[in-house]
Order: C-alpha cells, then structure tokens, then sequence
C-alpha cells in the first residue's frame, strides 16, 4: 500500500515545504526523495533511525545524513492517520540541535491549522528534483 503525502500550506497559499526543498542542493533533495519515497512505502514500519519522534508528542522527523542533517517536520495524518503523512516544516539539525530551535512546536502548530481546514491549508505534495 502506498501512503499518501502532502505539504503544509500557510493561510495565502504558500507551500512552505517546497520552498525550502528548492533551497536545498541536489544531492540533499535526492536523498530527501529518497526517503520520501521509502516513507510513502513504509509508513511508520521505517527502521527507526530514520523516523523518530520529537520532544512534542504527534510530530515526527525523517532523519537524513549528509553534510547538512536534515530533519523535515511531519505528522501521520492527521486526518488519516492510516494512509497519510503532512510535511509540516522543513528543518535542519546542527551539532545535535534543531534550526529552527523550536521546529516541532512550529510544526504541532501547523498541524492544527491543517485539522481545522484541511481543504485550504495542506495541497499533495510536490516533489523538487
């Protein structure tokens, strides 16, 4: 079964996620497909080094290794919790610390703006090669 993915989208639209993907080099947005690729396969059966939680419950990070350590945002559902992930916020993690600093509490923030209008503020994901 393959899981569905979505971006999170601010209140004019914006897809924050794919901005911040388009920011990223090549090699990091392959590796980044890469592992969305393995999550919309995998779901939560990923090996656990590569989706973990957060300090705030309900938000997980996809950890990617490279040069710069990525740790994307995202929550399974929250509509679906059985069949679909939201990307949430794009972030990095420098010597053992999340930037943004507090990059799962903008994230829990997001995904309540997405349960309270799920039409509006959350569009399928858009994939940056």
């Amino acid at each position: 079964m393959t899981l569905k993915l979505f971006d999170y989208c601010d209140a004019a639209g914006f897809n924050d996620f794919k901005e911040w993907t388009k920011g990223l080099q090549s090699v990091q947005r392959g590796k980044l497909n890469a592992k969305l690729d393995m999550l919309q396969k995998e779901g939560q059966n990923l090996f656990p080094e590569l989706l973990t939680g957060t300090d705030t419950p309900g938000i997980l990070k996809l950890r990617i290794k490279g040069n710069v350590q990525l740790r994307p945002m995202l929550c399974d559902g929250p509509i679906d919790v059985d069949s679909e992930f939201t990307l949430l916020l794009g972030a990095i993690e420098v010597g053992g610390k999340l930037k943004p600093t507090n990059a799962d509490k903008i994230a829990d923030a997001r995904k309540s703006e997405v349960k309270l209008d799920t039409a509006h503020r959350r569009v399928d994901h858009e994939r940056v090669s």
